[in-house]
């Protein structure tokens, strides 16, 4: 196809080249022709003298019109049918490159309007956010939220979730962006955002390497919380003693708690290498394994590319600003467990349900549709579990295509194109140590 489209071309080119040429000799001729005005206009004005005999005119000067109309019915006879079969080639172009212009300018967009949050090219970042007390509104911590990283976003939600959220915000933290919900950015300006959403998804091997490395460091500090949990109260110390001063303000209290919080994660780090970690986090993922819920664990709150293939994000509160942690502007911990220490109550539903006490059991009661529901989300509309209704604001974790972008892949030494399929956050084993956690919440 791109050579018989190259051939099209290159003939078109010709075509054009001839039709030029033929126009520039005629113009020559013509002024060759043409003789200097050497008398009065009446005299030498040829509509003033007599003109060609008929015998002329219907031989030799209609023989030559004849001609000419006939050279220019050829060539428009020839040019069209090549035109039409270049005609496919050109509409491809011009997607191809109104594809590349909208991710430009979705980048330009993006860079102005959702950086400032989710970190250049969406690669995750920190939105300082004011805590408010429900009901009243008054302040109660400032805090630094977790926005999580995009380059994957696809892989999770359709594009028309990811429409939606960006016309309506989520979860009262992220603000609407779009005409629909009374944000600043038009439709167009929305859609731009997605197509350059889709020029910066990881591949498949990308995601599982930024899981792999969540699950490391959520497992150095489930490691040492059982053999060495002085090393574990010393950085949730130095987390504490930065909440406080970050309410301050003060960069002399900021600075100090900040270096406290590096030589904790330091000590952690020489205590439980990074080695040693992995094969602990990989001996556990067995099912068999007695210590198995505890990897469903850590992928439940797996702080990779700053959250986004965590469960706890959406169903434990306070998690997405270290709750647990963070103090109010009178000192307490901003999250408490049921006995009053500071803590996250794991599944105690925030943005998304309550999935603790059994909950989860009690609408899958058949574990296999349970791991299918994570597999794919929340659909819109549709039926899950018990008595569930899917709104499409619960990713899904598995495998997703689009049937309407097609992509290019090379099969065999063979290019053929097929409907775009964005890889998997959790692989079916990660996924399946995810229910079983969540199931003994």
């Amino acid at each position: 196809m791109f050579l018989a489209q190259s051939a099209t071309r290159n003939v078109g080119l010709v075509i054009l080249a001839i039709v030029l040429i033929g126009f520039l000799v005629y113009l020559l001729f013509n002024l060759l022709e043409s003789r200097d005005e050497v008398g009065s206009e009446i005299e030498l004005a040829a509509n003033r003298k007599p003109y060609h005999d008929d015998d002329i005119l219907e031989t030799t000067m209609l023989d030559r019109s004849l001609m000419s109309a006939l050279a220019l019915l050829a060539i428009i006879g020839l040019a069209l049918p090549l035109y039409w079969l270049g005609e496919p080639g050109r509409q491809e172009g011009y997607v191809d490159n109104t594809l590349e212009l909208w991710t430009e300018d979705g980048a330009e967009a993006f860079e102005e309007n959702c950086s400032s949050c989710h970190g250049g090219g969406g690669a995750g970042g920190i939105a300082p956010y004011a805590l408010t007390a429900q009901g009243s509104g008054e302040f109660v911590a400032s805090v630094d939220w977790v926005a999580p990283s995009l380059t994957s976003v696809l892989s999770r939600f359709t594009e028309d979730e990811v429409r939606y959220i960006l016309n309506y915000g989520r979860n009262g933290v992220m603000p609407a962006w779009g005409a629909p919900g009374g944000g600043p950015l038009t439709e167009q300006q929305i859609d731009i955002i997605i197509v350059y959403l889709r020029s910066v998804q990881k591949d498949s091997d990308a995601v599982q390497a930024a899981v792999q490395d969540g699950l490391i460091e959520e497992g150095r500090l489930e490691l040492a919380g059982k053999e060495t949990p002085e090393l574990v109260s010393q950085l949730e110390d130095a987390k504490r003693a930065l909440a406080s001063a970050t309410q301050t303000g003060l960069s002399s209290q900021i600075d100090p708690a900040q270096a406290m919080v590096s030589a904790a994660n330091l000590a952690l780090g020489n205590a439980y290498p990074t080695e040693t970690v992995a094969a602990w986090v990989a001996e556990i993922s067995d099912p068999d394994h007695a210590e198995y819920l505890t990897y469903g664990k850590l992928l439940f709150v797996n702080r990779a590319d700053s959250g986004a293939y965590s469960c706890a994000r959406c169903h434990t509160s306070g998690w997405s600003f270290d709750g647990a942690n963070d103090r109010d502007i009178e000192g307490n911990p901003v999250t408490q467990l049921p006995d009053g220490s500071p803590g996250y109550l794991q599944g105690g539903g925030w943005f998304g349900p309550n999935i603790s006490g059994g909950s989860e059991i009690a609408q899958f009661p058949d574990f296999d549709s349970h791991v299918d529901f994570i597999r794919k989300g929340s659909v819109d509309g549709e039926r899950y579990g018990v008595a569930g209704q899917g709104s499409g604001q619960m990713p899904g974790f598995s495998t997703r295509t689009d049937d309407d972008i097609i992509e290019k892949v090379d099969e065999d030494g063979v290019t053929v194109e097929r409907e775009k399929t964005w890889p998997a956050s959790l692989t079916e084993d990660q996924i399946q140590a995810v229910v079983a956690y969540a199931r003994s919440l």
